[in-house]
């Protein structure tokens, strides 16, 4: 009976491991928007920065995903949110790239497609990977999220320099037809269901455990420092660097430690070994900002090291949600675990970029990632001592 669950289990990695990066590649297509627009004739910084902002507007859905799966089920949910997907990057391969109202309109369901699938698709997982290995399971499944960094986006990036542009932007409409046949794909899996309708678990009654509480102040902190990434660009110009070697080195060491080095997030202290692999990470962030960092070797050491430390810390605080909540709970945990995901996406770009202005990039980033450090610190040990 062990081995048929563990067989069980291992099917379910691999499933979601595929619809994972189904959607991550879906995202990532988007990243190289900017060099789309340039591409295409538009190189207003404005109107470039409000089309890659536009997508985490959709943070403010990401509360309600766990009342929905509820009431709609894991696999509608996730079916539906991959066909909206398919509507809005249609919309976006269709529309002129001069048209920014309906392009920001598109970019905008294209972030609530994604919240959709992916706040569904991290509380389906909850359910789907359980016992003593569930750590190595989800380590596993999130190293799928950097793989089209090394697959999908170098591909995008070859057809934009080609100037195949409609054929870029027909990328990310086949990974979203993708996501809608995975969805249907993945095993069912036994959910919680309310007793009589309206009695369900409540968002206020899950705040009032503390480490829920805690688990969400860590993973906006979390955030906070990896969100410097939509920033690192900027940086880059500003020194000259190529901030390809940074994510190419990231993606390499965060794929590998989450993949090779799995079995550590089961035998780790998590709350331990997130919180300090959130401050390193932050280190290495801000070094990057430092004259010692000339060049792109030097960058892409940074990006290797960061890459490590948050591929390690990613998976750990996923399985805090297990750790941390009932298996009713879990939707509305994993709905709010991604809501504040999205505001530290949401808030750092704008942070820094008024800081950028006063004091330039370097210093930005300096200040705002060695500030990070003691916050993350200070939360991760009243949590273990609270633990």
């Amino acid at each position: 009976m062990a081995r048929m669950n563990s067989s069980r289990i291992g099917k379910n990695i691999w499933a979601i491991s595929a619809a994972n990066f189904f959607i991550a590649g879906f995202t990532k297509c988007y990243m190289l928007l900017p060099a789309y627009m340039a591409a295409a004739g538009v190189v207003d910084p404005g109107s470039v920065g409000w089309l890659m902002g536009s997508f985490y507007i959709s943070s403010f859905v990401r509360p309600f995903v766990g009342w929905l799966t509820d009431e709609a089920g894991f696999r509608r949910v996730m079916f539906l949110s991959g066909a909206l997907a398919v509507v809005a990057s249609l919309g976006i391969l269709v529309t002129d790239p001069r048209s920014l109202v309906p392009l920001i309109t598109c970019r905008i369901l294209t972030g609530i497609a994604y919240s959709l699938f992916a706040v569904a698709l991290t509380a389906y997982q909850s359910l789907a990977v359980t016992g003593t290995a569930s750590g190595a399971g989800l380590s596993v499944i999130t190293s799928t999220t950097n793989l089209p960094f090394l697959l999908v986006v170098p591909a995008c990036e070859a057809l934009i320099s080609a100037g195949f542009l409609k054929i870029y932007l027909a990328m990310p409409v086949l990974l979203a037809i993708g996501t809608c046949v995975l969805a249907f794909r993945l095993p069912q899996v036994e959910v919680f269901r309310p007793v009589r309708r309206g009695s369900g678990v409540k968002t206020a009654s899950v705040m009032q455990n503390p480490n829920i509480r805690m688990l969400l102040v860590s993973v906006t902190l979390f955030c906070s420092v990896d969100a410097g990434l939509l920033s690192l660009a900027a940086l880059g110009r500003e020194k000259g660097l190529s901030v390809s070697a940074f994510f190419a080195a990231s993606a390499v060491t965060s794929l590998s430690i989450r993949f090779f080095g799995r079995s550590l997030v089961d035998r780790l202290p998590r709350v331990r070994t997130s919180w300090l692999s959130a401050a390193a990470a932050a280190v290495m962030m801000a070094a990057c900002a430092l004259p010692i960092v000339r060049g792109d070797p030097a960058f892409g050491i940074c990006g290797a090291l960061y890459g490590f430390f948050i591929g390690l810390g990613y998976p750990l605080l996923l399985a805090l949600i297990t750790d941390v909540a009932a298996p009713e709970q879990r939707s509305r945990v994993t709905s709010l675990f991604w809501f504040f995901m999205g505001l530290s996406y949401l808030g750092m770009p704008v942070v820094t970029g008024y800081l950028a202005a006063l004091f330039r990039y370097r210093a930005a980033f300096a200040m705002l990632n060695l500030g990070l450090v003691p916050l993350v610190a200070y939360f991760g040990l009243k949590w273990e001592k609270s633990d």
